[in-house]
């Protein structure tokens, strides 16, 4: 059974710990840390947690920052012109034979398809592919599923992208594999 510690960010499966996602993907070189500062950081964490206490209704609006305010309008805007369907929120998905786990930010239907979708509120990086395809291939029949990430803007629009080129999935498992390679023989900490 898959676990999540909030505190740590750490996902445990059986008693050890298993990669996320994203660790992968900065392991492997994929994402550079170097442009992101920690009110960039701190402005995906918060309007994440905006995004989804307003799916669930939960959400005193009033309490928001103004700098996380027009991306959640951006987010609303959004749901409203994309007919989008949400399924799941923040859900935790893994892929035991690969070793990994991570957060997907929703699932649903989008135009009637399946869809998985990643919020961005910076730059969506071409690296967001191959994290969509991470998060696809936790899923059994993942090869029907559209991915997407949706830019929030700071001026209340959105910006939708979407990620079609299936190489995204064999760079995916090319990824696992080496970070795994590293970890097991080169004692990677």
């Amino acid at each position: 059974m898959l676990t999540f510690d909030p505190e740590k960010h750490e996902y445990w499966y059986e008693g050890r710990i298993i990669p996320s996602v994203t660790q992968i993907l900065q392991a492997e070189g994929f994402i550079d840390t170097a442009f992101y500062d920690d009110w960039s950081r701190d402005r995906g964490k918060y309007a994440h947690k905006a995004t989804e206490l307003y799916d669930l209704d939960d959400l005193d609006e009033e309490s928001l920052d103004p700098e996380i305010s027009p991306r959640l309008e951006a987010w609303k805007r959004f749901l409203s012109e994309s007919g989008f369907q949400i399924v799941a929120i923040e859900e935790q998905v893994s892929n035991i034979s690969l070793r990994y786990a991570g957060t997907l930010d929703r699932r649903g239907f989008l135009s009637g398809k399946r869809a998985i979708l990643d919020i961005k509120t910076g730059a969506v990086e071409p690296w967001a592919g191959i994290q969509l395809a991470g998060y696809g291939m936790t899923a059994p029949d993942y090869y029907g599923i559209e991915r997407y990430a949706v830019q929030l803007k700071d001026d209340g629009k959105y910006k939708l992208t979407q990620f079609k080129d299936m190489n995204d999935f064999g760079i995916w498992r090319a990824a696992v594999s080496c970070y795994h390679w590293k970890n097991n023989n080169l004692k990677r900490r």
